[in-house]
């Protein structure tokens, strides 16, 4: 039973493997950009914009409203009349006065006629839409940068394993072609345990590296947003990136739209639109505002609630005017949010400033970065290929007799050793290339143009 349940595990396990799509870095980006939930909030957000937008311009179409009052006297008000009216002079006379029911209804239009505080608004809530929509390109700078990353990460991962795996494959052949030797008398028993406590290094060494790019692969599941119980295979299509240099020669072109470039600079400057409209807003604050009002309304009056009984009177009342209204004095009030307007502008300038400056030095460290990582590339690929070479030519001459067991293990302990710090520059090129792109602002370009 318990084989048979294993047999059916192992099944669909292949099966899911065999099944499981094929990713490259580009098909990696694109799921991103339709799964990821981040890059969903920043288009939520632009679309709310939008929303604010409509709802300045709709501030300065016609306001309608709609209002109603019913009132039930409890006790009607009593007004002191003079005794003269009813006879009675040289006294006051109190008498009740109204209705015990009153209701009326009425609509009330107001169109603005003069008020600059409402164009400020609307080029207000245009900059907020601009803002929004260099927030979600920055959003998508961050997330494809993540991806990258985490897909180079995942694949170099991959190609460390497999050159475990494949290393541990010789030394398993190595170790039972030695433990035959020993059998029959041609190998020494130290010999076998040399080799054998090299295989178990190589062996838990695999089993490491298994592990790492399992949870590497994870993390490039969350990044793009997809489920991380997908299956997915990674297309392995790297290179040691040898014509590199050619993004070099770009760089001192380049300087001088960098700042234009970069999205972190363009959401600044958006900023300080902003605070500049916010402040023209304040002071035009100062200005006085002009409103075009007309009312109708209708009106009953009864000492029964029969509002709604037909035959009974009901008065109508409708009027027109202008409301002009003029400030004058607000305790100061309007002077400080002015000046504190004022400051909030001074601020975002110097931000901008110091911004300007931390590109151009991130721009150049990003430079010297990426030269360093192309050069050592170079150098630890030409050891590669040195550490290989000495390993196939150490174990033919360990097969032949030649070399001994302890310099099989110390050519396979130096291939090992290569080949970790091979791959870690490789993964440092490729980080260090994608920083270049980013500290140019042209990140998304360079991902896009991806084959």
């Amino acid at each position: 039973m318990k084989k048979t349940i294993f047999a059916i595990f192992f099944f669909v396990s292949i099966q899911a493997y065999l099944f499981a799509q094929e990713y490259s870095l580009k098909d990696c980006l694109n799921y991103a950009a339709n799964k990821n939930s981040n890059l969903k909030i920043a288009s939520l957000n632009y679309e709310i914009s939008e929303k604010q937008i409509n709802q300045q311009i709709g501030i300065g179409l016609p306001q309608i409203d709609f209002s109603s009052t019913l009132t039930d006297n409890l006790k009607v008000s009593t007004s002191l009349l003079p005794g003269e009216l009813m006879g009675k002079p040289g006294i006051m006379v109190p008498v009740k006065m109204g209705t015990k029911y009153n209701f009326s209804a009425g609509l009330k239009l107001t169109q603005k006629i003069f008020d600059p505080s409402f164009w400020v608004g609307l080029e207000a809530a245009k900059l907020s839409r601009k803002y929004y929509s260099q927030n979600s390109e920055k959003t998508n700078e961050t997330v494809f940068y993540d991806v990258s990353s985490s897909y180079f990460r995942a694949l170099i991962s991959k190609k460390q394993l497999t050159n475990l795996e494949n290393i541990l494959k010789a030394s398993e052949k190595t170790l039972a072609a030695t433990e035959l030797r020993y059998k029959n008398g041609m190998a020494k028993k130290t010999d076998v345990d040399k080799i054998k406590v090299s295989y178990n290094k190589t062996k838990s060494q695999v089993e490491q590296a298994d592990l790492n790019f399992k949870q590497l692969l994870n993390v490039l599941k969350f990044k793009m947003g997809m489920p991380v119980e997908q299956e997915i295979v990674l297309f392995d299509n790297l290179t040691d990136n040898e014509n590199t240099d050619k993004h070099l020669e770009e760089t001192e072109s380049d300087k001088e739209s960098t700042l234009t470039n970069r999205i972190d600079y363009r959401i600044l400057q958006t900023q300080l639109e902003l605070y500049e409209t916010d402040k023209k807003n304040k002071m035009l604050s100062y200005l006085p505002t002009l409103s075009f009002t007309a009312n109708f309304n209708y009106s009953a009056m009864r000492q029964e609630f029969d509002f709604f009984q037909s035959g009974k009177n009901w008065f109508n009342s409708s009027s027109i005017g202008f409301e002009f209204k003029l400030p004058i004095f607000s305790g100061l009030a309007r002077y400080s949010r002015v000046q504190e307007a004022g400051l909030n502008v001074d601020i975002a300038k110097e931000n901008l400033n110091l911004t300007s400056q931390a590109i151009k030095v991130d721009l150049s460290n990003a430079f010297i970065q990426y030269k360093s990582a192309i050069d050592n590339i170079k150098n630890e690929k030409e050891n590669l290929d040195l550490a290989t070479s000495v390993y196939k030519n150490t174990q033919i001459e360990y097969e032949q007799g030649a070399s001994s067991s302890l310099d099989l293990i110390q050519a396979e302990s130096a291939l090992c050793d290569t080949q970790n710090l091979y791959y870690t520059k490789l993964l440092s090129l490729y980080i260090a290339e994608l920083d270049f792109q980013k500290s140019k602002g042209s990140l998304i370009n360079f991902l896009n143009n991806l084959k």
